[in-house]
């Protein structure tokens, strides 16, 4: 975790959600506590996000369980209307490693069968 005053540098993530085509892609920085997403999407129901997340949203509280009470999933149950939209996981995900909580690791969903 960052320091007050401190900025990490960005992380970027990009989402290739399936079947709607609409890609994602996330940056995330922590500035003075606080994250600052920067979010380019073809879909025009995440691009209303922007206007449904906190201001003052810290690591932490992107982080926060159980998943009802998650200020992340909470915005973008607002907006999103695919349960399945794999956008709010990328911005916890992105949080994470922008505050140095966690590894910058790909993830994957894979039909097998």
């Amino acid at each position: 975790m960052f320091s007050e005053g401190e900025a990490c540098k960005p992380v970027c993530l990009s989402v290739d959600p399936g079947v709607c085509r609409f890609k994602t892609k996330i940056t995330a920085k922590c500035v003075d506590g606080q994250m600052r997403f920067d979010i380019v999407t073809d879909c025009p129901h995440v691009k209303k996000l922007k206007d449904q997340m906190p201001e003052d949203l810290s690591p932490f509280d992107a982080l926060k369980m159980p998943f009802s009470a998650n200020p992340v999933y909470e915005a973008c149950g607002k907006v999103l209307v695919h349960a399945a939209c794999p956008v709010p996981s990328a911005i916890i995900k992105t949080t994470e490693a922008a505050a140095g909580l966690g590894l910058k690791r790909a993830v994957r969903f894979e039909f097998e069968c």
